[in-house]
């Protein structure tokens, strides 16, 4: 039987080398998507790349601008819109590239996606920057703090000297993302001392990588979920570990609150500090002090970064959002229909979740075979089952925990999008998007973990891998044709 079907001495050899595979593959294909994708095409990008130009150029705030009309809708009374202050040439780009996704115009008429042209997107590469001619571009503004943009912002900041052409920031900005994601994934996989096949098909999923080659902050909290849970993973199993330092609680602790500056969604995810074996601390009160410190930090950043943001967005009018002190109110008033209302959206929309944390591009209008979604899913569930397994698999207790946090997170987010925005038309939250499970997915795989099942006599770690190339040329292929004539 060819090698690539027997399981042989090479198994060892390829997970050894799990985080060398991991770097080659994902520089590789996150180098080819960053130029493939069109300027400004991945979810929200050009909102993104205004928040970065923003903290460049030293600003930590918005703009404000009251007007009738947002540059493309008029409405009958002034209202007040976020707004930056940003030169043509980027603004121009943003503009020409909007009719490749639906959009509304001053009608409120829905147009259809356009297509690129090759020779269109080579002459915007050739757009000058002309950073002193400004207008005002009214625009979303994404709440997050500098910490989730500052390689962004510090790259942003030094190449604005040279006059960088527009283009050149983006691609420049995105391969920020990428190397900054590749980084993450290759310290997750290489420190884990269990599940590092599991750690390597995650991390090459279409969608990962895509985020990555993207500016957004998504790379970022996939690769520091991913780095938790292989951290939290490496105090439970390395046998040289002993008893926790104060220096390993730190890195522990910086990674989490990390998780919560960037996104507090994730807050969850400190009770995997629970999978630690209690015998490696010096007493159980030590670990609830430990725990309980962490937890204090996470908990005080959160409350301050939401009231914040309740406060400087006072005022603001947004198109899908609502009062958020009146829907917060409402849980407390209402809570049957606030409960009824999560359980409608989750049981309408899992199908769609579940899809679309593997496949979900451009406005989430661009997706791949839904048989190949699941059988590259059914792939990385067959090497949980199967692979890589270690002397003592997970308890029910530590399993529970796992479907615990998982549960936490989609029932926060949940909450924060029913909070944020207006209810769609059949009464159900929007905004959810299923990649805002993946940095928590290696959790959900690993309830799969047990010592009971013998492993397959393939080589299914090295068909994965096969299969994971095949996956993401099928999408590059799906993408180049999504946008280009």
């Amino acid at each position: 039987m060819p090698a690539l079907w027997t399981k042989t001495r090479n198994y060892h050899t390829l997970k050894a080398k799990c985080e060398n595979i991991f770097l080659i593959f994902c520089l590789f294909w996150g180098i080819i998507l960053t130029f493939i994708n069109p300027l400004f095409q991945s979810f929200d990008e050009p909102e993104h790349f205004y928040k970065i130009y923003a903290f460049s150029e030293g600003t930590m705030n918005f703009k404000k601008i009251t007007s009738y009309t947002d540059g493309t809708l008029l409405f009958d009374e002034p209202k007040t819109f976020t707004a930056q202050i940003i030169p043509v040439s980027i603004v121009r780009i943003i503009v020409e590239n909007k009719t490749l996704n639906p959009y509304f115009d001053e009608n409120k008429t829905l147009h259809k996606p356009k297509k690129l042209k090759i020779s269109e997107a080579i002459q915007q590469t050739r757009y000058h920057l002309d950073k002193h001619i400004q207008t005002i571009a009214v625009h979303v503004i994404p709440s997050y703090t500098i910490v989730s943009y500052l390689p962004h912002t510090i790259t942003l900041a030094a190449i604005k000297h040279f006059n960088t052409p527009p283009a050149a920031m983006v691609y420049i900005l995105r391969l920020c993302s990428l190397f900054l994601y590749t980084a993450l994934m290759y310290a997750a996989i290489k420190i884990t001392p269990v599940k590092k096949y599991l750690f390597l098909f995650l991390g090459l999923t279409p969608l990962s990588v895509y985020l990555s080659a993207t500016i957004n902050t998504d790379h970022l909290v996939i690769g520091l979920g991913f780095l938790l849970i292989a951290y939290t993973l490496k105090l439970k199993y390395d046998e040289t570990i002993n008893v926790i330092k104060p220096a390993q609680l730190a890195i522990f602790s910086v990674i989490m609150l990390l998780i919560c500056i960037c996104k507090f969604i994730y807050l969850p995810m400190l009770l995997l500090f629970f999978v630690i074996p209690k015998e490696k601390f010096s007493s159980q009160k030590q670990q609830l002090l430990y725990f309980t410190c962490i937890a204090a930090a996470c908990i005080v950043w959160i409350y301050a970064y939401i009231s914040y943001n309740m406060h400087i967005f006072e005022g603001v009018f947004s198109y899908f959002c609502r009062d958020k002190l009146e829907a917060i109110q409402s849980i407390f008033l209402s809570p049957v229909h606030y409960i009824s209302t999560i359980f409608n959206t989750i049981k309408a929309n899992s199908i769609e979740y579940t899809q679309r944390i593997f496949s979900d591009f451009g406005c989430s209008d661009t997706q791949m075979p839904t048989g190949l979604i699941y059988s590259y899913a059914a792939l990385v569930l067959f090497n949980a089952i199967f692979t890589d397994k270690q002397k003592q698999t997970f308890n029910l207790k530590e399993k529970l925990l796992f479907i615990f946090i998982i549960f936490s997170v989609l029932i926060i987010t949940l909450s924060a999008n029913y909070v944020t925005f207006v209810p769609g038309p059949e009464g159900l939250i929007e905004g959810f998007k299923g990649r805002y499970l993946i940095p928590v997915l290696p959790l959900f795989f690993m309830l799969f973990d047990n010592n009971k099942l013998k492993p397959l006599k393939i080589n299914l770690p090295a068909i994965t891998v096969v299969y994971a190339l095949f996956l993401i040329i099928v999408f590059s292929i799906t993408l180049f044709n999504r946008y280009y004539i």
